[in-house]
C-alpha cells in the first residue's frame, strides 16, 4: 500500500492533523513503518493504545500525523482527532476530555441533543463532571471509528495518568489511541503497544530567525497562555504593531524551527521552557487590550477566556471585567464547552468556581431553561445576581416580580450612588415595553446609555440601544426603529454577542411586518430563528416563530400561521415565558377559528390569554383581548358593553390612540371603525397622534421593495439595484387578471455617486416580482450614500411614491460588512 495519500490537511474522510513544516524524513508509505506501528495500522482488533516516542518531539508528531493520515484510507479507515496536550490539560484532564468530546460532535454530529446531556453540567459543581465524562467520551468513540492522537504526553507520573485514562476511553471500541511522548511511559497498560521514532539528521531550516518572528517569539515566552492564534499573538505584540501577513508568516517560521507546535487550524503554543518572570504583567495588559477597545477578541476568544481564568485565580479586578466582556462567548450553545473548560480549570487550581456561578446561571437562562437558572440564582448573593434574577423574571413572563426585584436590589444600595446601573435602567425600560407601559421608558434608555457609557460598558450600551429599537417600534415609527436596530445589531456584531444579533433580527423582521414588507419579514424572521435555534435559546426562537406566524396571517396564509403560531405558543410552554404564551394564545385566538375547534376553541384561547396578561400584568395584552372578546357581541349592549368599557379605561391608561379607536367605536351610539388590523397590535402610537388605519391595514397597500444585488458596494466599481413595486393582496394590482398600469421609476443620487440609467426607467406592478427596473450605482467615495427613488404613474405622471434609502460604501482594498448586510439595509427601506 505505498501508494496510499499522505498530502497534509484535511483529508478525504475528515479530522485536522498538522502539517509537516520543512523537510520530513519519515515514512512515505505503509511499507516505511517499523512492524509494530504497521501491526497497528492493519489490524482493527489489534492494541488499544500505540505510544510513539523519541529524543526529537517534533520528529515524533510529524510521524504520529502521517499515521493518522495513513488511518485514513487503511483497511481501519477512521477519522483522526488532534489533541495537543498542554500543561493546563495535564493540571485539568477534565479540559483535554472536554476538548475529544467537542471534536468528535463537531466531526460527527449525533441526533437529538448535540451534547449527549453534556448542557446539564452548566450549573453542576464541576466536581461531579470528571466522573461523567469518561462516560460521555466512551459514548462517543463507541459509535464511530476515532484516531485519538495525544500530542505532547508528559513524562512521569501525570502521563502514565493520562494514557491509562486514554486506555479505558478506547477498549472494546472501534477507536484508538496513539500518543505522543519523549520517554516511554513505565506503567504500560495491559493493551499497549510502543515503537520509537528515532533521530534524524537536522531537519530545521538553516537560516536564522527573522525579526518579526524574533519579536512574536519574544512576546510569547513570557505570556502564560497555554494556546494563541494570530490574533493574540498582534495584542501581545501590540508595541511593535506587525501585520497580518507578517504574524503568518513568523508563525510559520517558528513552528519550522520547533520553538512553537501547531495544536489545531490557525493556534499555537510555545515549547520548550517559559520566561518565569512577565507573565502576570503581560496577562493584565491584555486584558486592559481588550476592555479598552484595542484588541478584538472575538476569534482568539478561547485564549481569552483562559485569561479570565488567571486573573480570576489571581483575584485581579480585571478578571471580573473581563468576565462581563466575554460572557456572550460563554452563555450560548456555541458557548458551552468554554464554559466548562473555565469551570474545570479554576475548580482544579483554587477548589472553587464561585466567579463563575451567575455567568454559568445566565447560560442556563438563554439555553431554554430560566426556573432552572432562577433557582441558580437565588442561592448567590452577589449584586449582580440579584439583577439577573430580575432579568430572569422577565423572561419568566413574571413582570411585576422582576420590578420588584429592581427595587430591592437599588433600595440594597449602602451609602451615597455614585452612578446608576444601566442594566438596571434598560431592563425597566424592557419590561415597561412588554407592558405597553411606554411613559418614561424613553427617559430611563437614555440614562441607561449614559449610564454605560460612563462605565465604558459597551455590551450594556448595545442592549439599551436594542431596546431603543424597541421602543421606537412599538411607537410606530418603523423607519426610526429600524436604523437604531441596525446599529445596535453592528454593535453586537462587533462583540461577538451572537444572542444580540439574534434578537436584533427578531425585531428587524417585526419593523419589516409594521411597514407591511411581509417578504422582508418572513426572510429576516426566518434567519433570526434558525440564529436563535443556533444558540439554544428557546425563548427567543418562540418569539421570531409568533411574529412569523403574524406575518403568514397577514399575508393572506392562515393555515401556515396557526402552524406556526402553534409552535411557538409550545415553545413558550417549554422556556416558562408566561407573556410569549398570553401573546401565541392571542393570535391563535383572533385567526379564523378553526373548523373542528369552532368559536368554542377560540373562546377558550381568549380566555388563556386573558389570564396569563393578568398575571404577567401585561395591560396592553388584556385591552386587546377584552376587545376580541367582545368583538363578536359588539351590537349587543348587554353583552359587550363591560369588556369594551375594560378594554376602553386601559387603552385610556397607556395612551393609546390605535385601541381607543376600536374600542370607543364599538360602544353603543358610535360609528363602527371596521375590521381591526392585525398589526394594530404589534404598535402604540404617541399620544395626540392621527391614527391611520391604512398604514397599520398594509394589506392594503403597494410598497416599493429595493435589493441591492452585490454582496457589497466599493468605491469605483458599479453595483446593481433592483427595484419592483409590490401590491399588497387586497390592494387592486395583486388581481392577476386586471390591467396593470406602466409605472416609471428615477433615481437620484444625493452623495457624490453615479446612477445609470440617468433617466427614468418604465416597469409595472409585481405581485410576484416578476418585473423589475435595475440601476448601477458608482460611488465615487467610501461611506455612507444615500439615494432617493421617485415613482410615477406614466399616463398621468403622478407621483406614487418617494423612497430614501441609503448604501454603505467601502475601500476598494478594504474589509466589507458582513454579507448581506448591505442588502438588508436596502431591503428595510
Amino acid at each position: 500500500m505505498s501508494g496510499l495519500a499522505v498530502g497534509g490537511g484535511v483529508g478525504a474522510v475528515g479530522g485536522w492533523v498538522p502539517d509537516a513544516r520543512g523537510p520530513f524524513l519519515g515514512p512515505r508509505g505503509e511499507k516505511d513503518l517499523p512492524p509494530p506501528v504497521r501491526a497497528f495500522l492493519r489490524r482493527p482488533e489489534g492494541p488499544a493504545l500505540l505510544e510513539l516516542y523519541g529524543p526529537e518531539p517534533r520528529r515524533t508528531s510529524a510521524f504520529a500525523a502521517r499515521l493518522a493520515r495513513f488511518a485514513r484510507v487503511a483497511p481501519w479507515r477512521s477519522d483522526p482527532v488532534w489533541l495537543a496536550v498542554g500543561p493546563t490539560d495535564v493540571a485539568a484532564p477534565e479540559r483535554l476530555l472536554l476538548r475529544l468530546l467537542e471534536e468528535t460532535l463537531k466531526e460527527n454530529p449525533p441526533y437529538g441533543d448535540p451534547a449527549d446531556g453534556l448542557p446539564h453540567f452548566r450549573a453542576s459543581g464541576p466536581e461531579r463532571l470528571p466522573e461523567a465524562l469518561p462516560v460521555l467520551c466512551r459514548a462517543r468513540l463507541a459509535r464511530h471509528r476515532w484516531t485519538v492522537v495525544l500530542d505532547g504526553v508528559p513524562d512521569g507520573e501525570p502521563g502514565d495518568e493520562l494514557l491509562l485514562l486514554a486506555e479505558r476511553l478506547v477498549l472494546d471500541t472501534p477507536s484508538r489511541v496513539v500518543a505522543v511522548a519523549h520517554h516511554p511511559h513505565a506503567e504500560a497498560g495491559w493493551d499497549w503497544s510502543r515503537s520509537e521514532v528515532r533521530a534524524a539528521a537536522p531537519d530545521a531550516p538553516g537560516r536564522p530567525l527573522g525579526p518579526v518572528a524574533q519579536q512574536l517569539l519574544a512576546a510569547v515566552e513570557p505570556w502564560e497562555g497555554d494556546e494563541f492564534d494570530t490574533t493574540v499573538a498582534g495584542a501581545l505584540c501590540a508595541e511593535s504593531p506587525t501585520t497580518d501577513r507578517q504574524r503568518d508568516a513568523a508563525l510559520r517560521e517558528l513552528t519550522a524551527h520547533g520553538l512553537l507546535q501547531q495544536t489545531r487550524p490557525g493556534w499555537y503554543r510555545r515549547t520548550g521552557s517559559r520566561s518565569p518572570r512577565g507573565g502576570a504583567a503581560k496577562d493584565r495588559a491584555l486584558a486592559r487590550a481588550v476592555l479598552d477597545g484595542t484588541a478584538d477578541p472575538r476569534h482568539g476568544v478561547d485564549a481569552y477566556v483562559d485569561l479570565v481564568v488567571r486573573l480570576l485565580r489571581r483575584d485581579d479586578p480585571e478578571g471580573a471585567a473581563l468576565l462581563e466582556r466575554l460572557e456572550p462567548q460563554l452563555i450560548t450553545q456555541q458557548g458551552l464547552f468554554r464554559l466548562l473548560r473555565a469551570k474545570q480549570t479554576l475548580w482544579r487550581a483554587t477548589g472553587a468556581w464561585q466567579p463563575l456561578c451567575v455567568t454559568a446561571a445566565v447560560a442556563i437562562r438563554e439555553t431554554g431553561a430560566p426556573q432552572q437558572a432562577l433557582d441558580a440564582l437565588e442561592r448567590l448573593s452577589a449584586p449582580r445576581a440579584v439583577r439577573e434574577i430580575a432579568v430572569t423574571l422577565r423572561h419568566l413572563g413574571e413582570l411585576p416580580l422582576a420590578v420588584g426585584a429592581l427595587d430591592a436590589l437599588e433600595a440594597s444600595e449602602s451609602g451615597p450612588r455614585t452612578a446608576p446601573d444601566g442594566w438596571v435602567l434598560h431592563t425597566r425600560a424592557a419590561i415597561q415595553c412588554d407592558q405597553g407601559r411606554l411613559k418614561g421608558a424613553e427617559r430611563l434608555l437614555r440614562r441607561a446609555v449614559e449610564a454605560h457609557q460612563v462605565r465604558g460598558d459597551v455590551r450594556g450600551e448595545a442592549w439599551a440601544v436594542y431596546h431603543y429599537g424597541r421602543l421606537r417600534l412599538l411607537r410606530g415609527d418603523a423607519e426610526e426603529a429600524r436604523k437604531v436596530l441596525e446599529d445596535a445589531r453592528n454593535r453586537f456584531t462587533g462583540l461577538g454577542d451572537l444572542q444580540g444579533e439574534a434578537w436584533t433580527g427578531t425585531e428587524l423582521g417585526k419593523a419589516a411586518l409594521v411597514r407591511g414588507d411581509f417578504l422582508a419579514a418572513v426572510e429576516s424572521l426566518t434567519e433570526a430563528r434558525g440564529a436563535h435555534h443556533a444558540n439554544g435559546d428557546v425563548r427567543g426562537r418562540s418569539w421570531a416563530e409568533l411574529y412569523l406566524g403574524v406575518a403568514h396571517a397577514v399575508s393572506g396564509g392562515p393555515e401556515e400561521a396557526v402552524l406556526t403560531l402553534g409552535r411557538a405558543g409550545g415553545g413558550f410552554s417549554k422556556a416558562s415565558d408566561r407573556l410569549g404564551r398570553a401573546w401565541a394564545d392571542h393570535w391563535l385566538g383572533i385567526l379564523p377559528a378553526d373548523p373542528v375547534g369552532g368559536r368554542q376553541a377560540v373562546e377558550t384561547d381568549l380566555s388563556s390569554a386573558l389570564e396569563k396578561f393578568r398575571r404577567a400584568e401585561c395591560p396592553h395584552g388584556v385591552a386587546w383581548t377584552l376587545l376580541e372578546q367582545a368583538a363578536p357581541w359588539r351590537h349587543f349592549e348587554f353583552l359587550a358593553g363591560e369588556r369594551l368599557a375594560d378594554a376602553l379605561r386601559l387603552f385610556e391608561s397607556l395612551d393609546d390612540p390605535s385601541g381607543l379607536r376600536w374600542s370607543d367605536g364599538w360602544l353603543a351610539g358610535r360609528t363602527a371603525p371596521g375590521r381591526i388590523p392585525l398589526t394594530a397590535r404589534l404598535t402604540i402610537p404617541e399620544p395626540g397622534t392621527d391614527v391611520d388605519p391604512g398604514a397599520l391595514s398594509p394589506a392594503t397597500h403597494a410598497r416599493v421593495h429595493l435589493t441591492l444585488l452585490d454582496d457589497r458596494s466599493t468605491a469605483g466599481a458599479a453595483s446593481r439595484i433592483a427595484l419592483r413595486v409590490l401590491p399588497g393582496p387586497e390592494h387592486p394590482w395583486s388581481d392577476q387578471a386586471s390591467a396593470l398600469p406602466w409605472l416609471t421609476v428615477r433615481a437620484t443620487p444625493l452623495t457624490g455617486a453615479d446612477i445609470e440609467p440617468a433617466h427614468a426607467v418604465t416597469l409595472r406592478p409585481s405581485p410576484r416580482e416578476a418585473d423589475a427596473a435595475e440601476f448601477l450605482f458608482t460611488p465615487r467615495r467610501a461611506g455612507r450614500h444615500r439615494l432617493l427613488f421617485t415613482v410615477e404613474h406614466l399616463e398621468t405622471a403622478t407621483v406614487l411614491q418617494e423612497v430614501e434609502t441609503y448604501i454603505d460604501v467601502v475601500e476598494g482594498d478594504g474589509e466589507g460588512p458582513r454579507t448581506g448586510q448591505a442588502p438588508e439595509a436596502l431591503r428595510r427601506s
